[in-house]
């Protein structure tokens, strides 16, 4: 078990003035059976804070709606999360996690890879394939972007965490596994960091294939889906014409 201090704020600047702001945003922990929130404060400026609601996977989603014009847009979060992986066992997978999503669908070079991978039935066969994506995959920031599917990036061999964790996933169910990625924190500073959890023995085991290890209780997760598409931090739409840029500063220490 692991309590961990956790910040992260996110600030949006657009070149000019925009209004009538939809958004949902994942900005805080989601509670399940293995990590709940001590406590938690959320900040969304320049509109009230919206009471949250769960989306279809369990995520915690503030639904927020900015109608008067603005320039900047700010959300942050910050409390103290709890991580117990020793709990008891968790409800069987939501079944969506089998299926594709619009990021991980099988095309002909995840098919030719998955041939070679192992098929699903052990934890070593789990951390093999975590292994194997790793070794398949370079990490090259600023060749893919947030639409790039598993397949494109495992095409071209190089991606980001993103891309990691959608190639492992896709692969993983092609391999008979129940498997779903994860959008989240890490012990450490810098920003969100993406990663992968199988479904096995009853409960949910994380993997990091970008950094080639488990995803233990030092993984605070935010948003879970079948791929990216499923849970982004920030999703919406606006009215205006503008450029926008992103500041995010994030922070997890143990206690």
């Amino acid at each position: 078990m692991k309590r961990l201090k956790f910040s992260f704020d996110t600030t949006v600047q657009y070149s000019a003035s925009v209004a009538g702001h939809q958004l949902a945003l994942r900005c805080v922990p989601m509670t399940d059976a293995v990590q709940h929130l001590e406590k938690c404060t959320v900040t969304i400026e320049p509109a009230p804070l919206p009471q949250p609601l769960q989306d279809g996977f369990g995520n915690t989603v503030y639904w927020y709606s900015a109608s008067e014009p603005h320039t900047e847009l700010r959300y942050a979060s910050s409390g103290v999360a709890v991580v117990d992986k020793s709990k008891a066992d968790e409800a069987a997978p939501n079944p969506a996690f089998r299926c594709p999503g619009l990021r991980t669908k099988p095309g002909r070079t995840l098919l030719q890879v998955s041939s070679a991978m192992p098929k699903a039935g052990t934890y070593e066969a789990a951390e093999a394939l975590c292994h194997a994506v790793h070794s398949l995959l370079q990490y090259t920031p600023g060749v893919t972007d947030n639409t790039t599917t598993a397949e494109e990036a495992l095409r071209g061999g190089i991606g980001v965490c993103q891309d990691y964790a959608q190639v492992f996933v896709a692969l993983a169910r092609l391999a008979g596994w129940s498997a779903r990625y994860c959008m989240g924190l890490s012990v450490g500073e810098g920003a969100t960091h993406a990663w992968a959890e199988i479904y096995y023995k009853g409960h949910w085991h994380g993997f990091d294939p970008t950094r080639d290890c488990a995803a233990d209780e030092r993984y605070l997760r935010f948003g879970v889906g079948r791929d990216s598409a499923d849970c982004p931090v920030e999703q919406g739409i606006f009215f205006g014409s503008a450029a926008q840029s992103q500041m995010i500063r994030t922070r997890v220490t143990e206690l």
